[in-house]
């Protein structure tokens, strides 16, 4: 047996015989009756069964990856248009950094610089521009949990998906580099709606086992959009006109069209419906959700997800001011977490990954002609796309701590050795830093890149996941500031730039080394580890390079564990040093007031 299956909940009327059925697919007619059917609760309008969704959540445990796809097919397709509008966003964001190596773009809003005898964007709008549409998109994720909690994941999206097919008039159009600011600043707004409810959506309808694979989807759909815009920005720079960059603004209508309809067909999260208390709703977009609309899946689905909304319910208080739920990230064990989670995330932002979307620019300064450099930037996303991918298999072999630590060490050492390479001004060293890079990308996508919004998404409480992890996407942007503002600087070729080209690699090989030695000591490991599992730790303040699912399966045999564990059962939760009553009894509370009276 494994150590999930330690720490995997068992319902009270499950034996091991029942277990073991359990774990088969689909779960069996004899198990679901030998189960005493032990009623819950549901926000007061009505009731679940509580045996039958701890049974499917055993399930999900012991499902294989094979047994989850087909399960979950129907799902993956759904999540799949939500996804898309992800790589409509990295194709946004790609591509105006892509335009700054395109000459008519730059004879069309840049200046004439006489040192270079180009024209060149000014180095106060290579920053600016990508700074506008970040500045949206920040404006974007503010308002997505207001839209999301009045009209649901599909209405948000398909309304941001109207605003973007007509803000991207706006930089078709431009006819000057201030129309062309505002129309960046405009379309961010609905890139930040959907860098929010593509993830959160489809980690709502997945799957246990097919649930990292699908949020960290979105990571590799960052990418496509990154290979598309590279693949047109070069099909198209050739053009001597403006066509050369309205075309690849134009395709993005395109991409409006067809997610359109796929978002259209697809069912609202069960999640918002059981929120909002229409369980029948709820029932009916998880039919759609489950393989060939089985009822009998779908009832273990519905159950799984009333069960786990009555479990957060648990968590809160009532009465707790909104400076009571801010304060408490930085408090007791949850001041660590939110620590690791902050901390996490500016890692990503600061490993030298902002270089990927400047390497035309990267290559131009190294001695390579534009049109070469367009070239040479396609493999990038290539290599990224095939990196991702592999990171899914890593993931299940390696720990989340060492890929993580291991992939800022290869990336220090590539970095320091594109910028060794640059000090040279032969033609192989040209080829050779670029050749770095390429195999950088790599690296990034394997390890840094998608590992990062797994450990972001598994280290916060339960209580405060939602607190926590804002305010480390909120640092990251802050850090993501730095690049926005010195990347130009120390890429740019023009007079006012400094002109480091590919020696900004040992600044950022610096960044990595810090933190990898960060890593090392404050980041635990979190695979094969449960919730129950993770604040066990957390609250017996293990160190981080001793953490794992047996170092937590003895810890709650502990006298200490123990007793949380025993106020966990008695359906007391301590928020704030406050003993509160939950919203939700707990069964064995219900089955002992039933049984006094």
């Amino acid at each position: 047996m494994s150590n999930n299956d330690n720490l995997a909940p068992r319902g009270p009327h499950t034996s091991d015989d029942e277990e073991r059925t359990a774990s088969t697919s689909p779960l069996s007619t004899a198990a679901r009756e030998n189960a005493i059917p032990h009623r819950t609760q549901f926000f007061g309008a009505s009731e679940y069964d509580q045996d039958l969704a701890l049974l499917a959540e055993k399930r999900e445990q012991e499902m294989t990856f094979k047994h989850a796809f087909i399960g979950d097919l129907c799902l993956i397709m759904y999540s799949l248009g939500y996804s898309g509008t992800i790589i409509m966003e990295g194709y946004g964001m790609a591509l105006l950094t892509y335009f700054f190596s395109v000459e008519p773009f730059n004879a069309k809003y840049g200046v004439f610089d006489t040192t270079t005898g180009k024209y060149e964007l000014a180095y106060k709008w290579k920053a600016l521009l990508p700074l506008l549409s970040q500045l949206g998109a920040i404006f974007g994720v503010v308002l997505t949990s207001f839209f999301v909690n009045w009209v649901g994941y599909k209405h948000t999206v398909l309304f941001m998906l109207i605003l973007c097919a007509a803000f991207g008039f706006v930089p078709f159009f431009a006819n000057n580099v201030v129309i062309l600011a505002i129309g960046c600043l405009v379309q961010g707004i609905p890139w930040g709606v959907f860098q929010v409810a593509s993830p959160a959506y489809s980690s709502e309808i997945a799957s246990l086992r097919m649930r990292p694979i699908l949020t960290t989807w979105n990571n590799l759909c960052w990418i496509i959009g990154q290979l598309l815009a590279s693949a047109v920005a070069f099909g198209f720079h050739r053009l001597q006109n403006e066509w050369a960059y309205r075309v690849p603004f134009a395709l993005n209508w395109v991409f409006i069209a067809f997610l359109f309809v796929a978002i259209f067909v697809a069912p609202e999260s069960p999640y918002w419906y059981l929120q909002k208390n229409r369980v029948e709703d709820a029932h009916n977009a998880i039919k759609k959700l489950v393989r060939k609309g089985s009822e009998e899946r779908t009832q273990e689905k519905l159950a799984l997800m009333q069960h786990a909304i009555c479990h957060e319910m648990k968590h809160v208080a009532d009465n707790q001011t909104r400076w009571q739920r801010i304060s408490a990230m930085f408090r007791g064990t949850d001041r660590r977490r939110t620590e690791i989670t902050c901390n996490t995330w500016m890692i990503q932002a600061l490993c030298g990954s902002s270089l990927i979307g400047w390497a035309p620019k990267l290559f131009e300064s190294v001695g390579m002609a534009s049109d070469k450099a367009l070239a040479m930037n396609i493999a990038l996303p290539c290599a990224g796309i095939v990196g991702t991918i592999a990171s899914w298999w890593l993931m299940q072999k390696m720990g989340r701590r060492r890929i993580f630590f291991w992939g800022l060490i290869s990336m220090a050492i590539m970095l320091s050795v594109c910028g060794a390479a640059s000090l040279a001004t032969t033609l192989e060293s040209v080829s050779a830093a670029g050749a770095i890079l390429v195999v950088y990308t790599a690296v990034y996508d394997l390890t840094i890149g998608p590992i990062c919004y797994s450990i972001v998404s598994d280290i916060p409480s339960v209580r405060l996941r939602t607190q926590t992890i804002a305010l480390a996407r909120g640092l990251y942007l802050a850090a993501n500031l730095f690049n926005m503002f010195l990347t130009p600087k120390m890429l740019g070729m023009d007079s006012k730039s400094w002109r480091w080209g590919a020696k900004t690699g040992f600044l950022y090989a610096g960044f990595c080394g810090l933190g990898a030695l960060y890593t090392f000591y404050r980041i635990p490991e979190t695979k094969d580890i449960s919730v129950r599992g993770l604040s066990i730790l957390f609250n017996e303040k293990v160190k981080a390079r001793k953490f794992s699912a047996t170092k937590a399966a003895e810890l709650e045999k502990s006298p200490g564990a123990a007793a949380s564990m025993t106020s966990i059962s008695d359906n007391t939760v301590s928020v704030l040093d406050q003993a509160v009553e939950p919203k939700i009894a707990s069964p064995a509370r219900a089955a002992s007031a039933k049984n006094n009276n």
